[in-house]
């Protein structure tokens, strides 16, 4: 049997899901959008260096941590050793992290760019910048406090904002669970009796419209109920007399013609046999249209006397099968509840002898 799902905790991890993946998106988008708006200041601040710094000789000044020269080869040491080869369009920044996660500022960073300055003059302009540079202790570290990475705080918000989405999504299942939960409740306990009631409050119009369904349902199948009993006890009250008298009359007939042919006296068995069966199904029908609840009488039955009763009075049903029957009973009084007992062992024995075509 396939294991039925939770409506509740499904939803609850599809959505989670959802808004975790969108945490995630965002964060993302969010720490590209830092990097991508250093990467434009800082090569916004070289271009300006390189386009209106000052020239002397063959190498303009160092200004703002940006070395500007005129030549490739008067660039860093260290600079030439992480670009092996110059920038070849104008303006386009080149860059390059070491010992950088995505989570914690890089060792250092260098950067590189090849410009045009005002003159129309080609320029190299690179930084090297140290991140992790600590700050000297002292009156200027103290006002500075402590520094959290920025990639830190855009991954802490948006866990924070997760945290936060999924609290509030706790708190909404749980107010609409409750209802759901009294609505189960209460379905699961109504009867038929209960069902003219006035419905609980569920707090919302959606669930009392379900209450309402489930009870007009309940209602009507009570009504259909009654009258389907209804029209059992009186239909099985009004077929015991006719019953009675046709089995009296065949009886009758019998004593009447005693001469009569063997076509004749198979009728007259037929009828018989037939009022027999009818006499066992409105007995069973009116046993269980009773009203009352009162407990069983008992009486003392005899348990063989009654099988071999109900096995003589439907031997009719293996006519023209190739069945055998073999009763094996001993004489044993048990108190017992009569009719439901005699009703219980015909019906067990009829059903044996109809289905059974061939056999022992």
């Amino acid at each position: 049997m396939a294991i039925k799902k939770n409506l509740k905790r499904y939803i609850f991890i599809r959505i989670s899901c959802l808004a975790f993946g969108m945490s995630l998106l965002l964060s993302y988008q969010g720490t590209q959008s830092f990097l991508h708006g250093l990467d434009v200041q800082i090569a916004w601040q070289m271009r300006t260096v390189a386009e209106q710094g000052d020239i002397t000789g063959d190498f303009l000044n160092q200004a703002l941590g940006y070395k500007v020269e005129s030549n490739w080869e008067s660039l860093p040491e260290q600079v030439k050793r992480v670009f092996s080869n110059p920038p070849e369009q104008p303006r386009k920044l080149q860059k390059y992290f070491e010992n950088w996660w995505y989570f914690a500022p890089p060792e250092t960073g260098y950067f590189v760019m090849m410009v045009y300055n005002l003159e129309g003059e080609q320029r190299y302009i690179s930084h090297v910048r140290e991140f992790r540079k600590k700050p000297h202790v002292g009156e200027n570290a103290v006002k500075k406090g402590f520094r959290i990475d920025p990639m830190i705080k855009i991954a802490l918000w948006g866990l924070g904002a997760m945290l936060v989405f999924l609290a509030a999504l706790y708190w909404t299942f749980r107010g609409l669970s409750k209802p759901a939960r009294d609505l189960h409740q209460w379905a699961s306990e109504l009867k038929i009796e209960t069902s003219k009631q006035a419905l609980p409050d569920f707090r919302y119009q959606e669930l009392d419209d379900l209450a309402e369904i489930i009870r007009t349902s309940m209602a009507n199948s009570g009504k259909a109920l009654e009258r389907e009993k209804e029209f059992l006890g009186y239909a099985s009250h009004e077929l015991r007399t006719p019953l009675t008298a046709l089995r009296t009359n065949a009886t009758l007939l019998d004593k009447i013609c005693p001469a009569s042919s063997p076509r004749e006296r198979a009728v007259r068995d037929r009828i018989l046999r037939s009022s027999l069966v009818m006499k066992g199904i409105t007995e069973t029908l009116l046993w269980l249209n009773r009203d009352d609840q009162e407990p069983l009488s008992y009486i003392e039955v005899d348990i063989a006397e009654t099988i071999n009763n109900a096995v003589s009075e439907l031997q009719f049903l293996l006519e023209d099968k190739d069945v055998q029957v073999r009763v094996n009973t001993s004489s044993h009084i048990q108190s017992l509840p009569e009719a439901a007992f005699l009703i219980m062992v015909t019906n067990v024995i009829r059903n044996a002898f109809q289905h059974t075509d061939s056999g022992e």
